[in-house]
């Protein structure tokens, strides 16, 4: 038997081992990539809707300041919705003064877009002040929004009481609107007398007696020298003590018209020569549409006398609906009959009180107390009697119109 051969000496023998197998590899986390996989897609479609929208966007346009129509077109032009809200502003009528949202906004297309369009500045009703103090009216008056003016005047009342104030009460007016408020300055007032007739010496002598300052202007008359055929103020007139009164007085150089002059206005005797024309007809303004008190201010300062009748309708309270003759010219002082409104929702039916032949305050009270709204307009009277007192009302009293309607009083203004 062969010997097996020896190893080399560097030569080591190693018994073979069998390592036991390992356990099997951990099972992937799937689910983790799903989930990344899902927000990558989820915020993929989200990129690409918000992108894709960019198109359904605009930006609200500056519309302040534009005319009504100009504003809504522009703000068409955006795609978006224009809402008109009128409102009181000091920017004139029709114009934008605010909008909401404001300029610059991102909003989708189809939204609103408000626009505050001016009916211009806010009226407020002048608040009565008369018979207050001064101090109190002037408070009453800037607490509303009104400006004060006084005008002091000789008066029976109490010193510093208001006597009078233009406009009256109850007249609706724009706020910063001044009101003249007529003052008492406690003095009594002198009532001038009739000296016409009465030598120079003698007219002198009654006015001086009175306190009052006599101014003598010499004119052509056929009366006798040195008698006093004019006066101004004329007879009755209550004035302040310490007043000039002008004197016609006759140089006898003859001459049927006797004038009486001054600096600024020329008063005619019951002697002067009147020459009488036939007025030419004027157009007759168009009021129909008009709130009442727009539409009886046009045809008054026209020259034509309004008639009012309150007519149930549809349309506004207070709006005229129609008016007779509604075209053409008239001569002045002709009479338009205008219907006016009582509104969908009228007022309780109210007795209008007569107040012609009273003075404007006391007129305006009377009305004011009964339910109603005022409207002051002026008419030329030469009966210096009538100056400041109601010539004419209309609606004409003991009509029947709804509570809170108005009605105009035609307050005499002397022309001389």
């Amino acid at each position: 038997m062969a010997t097996p051969p020896e190893p080399p000496p560097d030569y080591v023998a190693e018994e073979e081992v069998t390592r036991p197998a390992g356990p099997p590899p951990p099972e992937r986390n799937w689910w983790v990539w799903l989930v990344l996989l899902l927000v990558l897609v989820v915020g993929g479609l989200l990129a690409w809707y918000f992108l894709s929208r960019g198109s359904d966007k605009s930006k609200v346009p500056d519309v302040i300041g534009l005319p009504e129509q100009v504003a809504a077109q522009r703000v068409h032009q955006k795609g978006l919705i224009a809402i008109p809200n009128t409102g009181p502003s000091s920017r004139p009528v029709a114009v934008v003064f605010a909008q909401r949202p404001g300029p610059g906004v991102q909003v989708d297309k189809g939204q609103t877009v408000t626009i505050f369009i001016s009916s211009g500045p806010a009226r407020k009703a002048v608040p009565n002040v008369t018979g207050l103090p001064l101090k109190q009216a002037q408070q009453q008056l800037t607490a509303v929004g009104f400006k004060s003016q006084v005008k002091r005047v000789a008066s029976t009342r109490p010193k510093g009481v208001v006597t009078e104030q233009a406009p009256v009460a109850g007249v609706t007016a724009v706020k910063g609107t001044t009101v003249v408020l007529t003052v008492s300055n406690g003095r009594q007032p002198v009532i001038v007398p009739s000296v016409v007739g009465q030598t120079q010496g003698a007219a002198v002598s009654q006015l001086t007696k009175l306190g009052l300052k006599p101014q003598l202007q010499n004119v052509p008359s056929n009366k006798p020298v040195g008698l006093v055929v004019a006066q101004k103020p004329a007879a009755g007139t209550e004035v302040d003590k310490g007043s000039t009164v002008v004197l016609n007085v006759s140089r006898g150089t003859g001459g049927g018209t006797t004038t009486l002059q001054s600096t600024t206005t020329t008063a005619t005797t019951a002697a002067t020569t009147v020459t009488t024309t036939t007025a030419a007809a004027r157009p007759i303004p168009k009021v129909r549409g008009l709130a009442v008190t727009a539409g009886l201010r046009r045809l008054n300062a026209a020259g034509f006398r309004p008639v009012v009748r309150y007519v149930s309708s549809s349309q506004p309270a207070g709006r005229i609906v129609a008016q007779t003759p509604g075209s053409g010219t008239a001569r002045p002082g002709a009479r338009i009959r205008v219907n006016v409104s009582t509104g969908p929702n009228p007022g309780a039916p109210t007795t209008v009180p007569k107040v012609v032949g009273q003075d404007q305050a006391s007129a305006a009270l009377t009305l004011r107390q009964t339910g109603f709204k005022v409207l002051v307009l002026f008419r030329k009277t030469t009966d210096q009697t009538k100056d400041g007192v109601v010539l004419e009302q209309q609606p004409a009293a003991n009509s029947s119109i709804p509570r809170g309607s108005y009605v105009a009083i035609f307050v005499g203004r002397f022309s001389g």
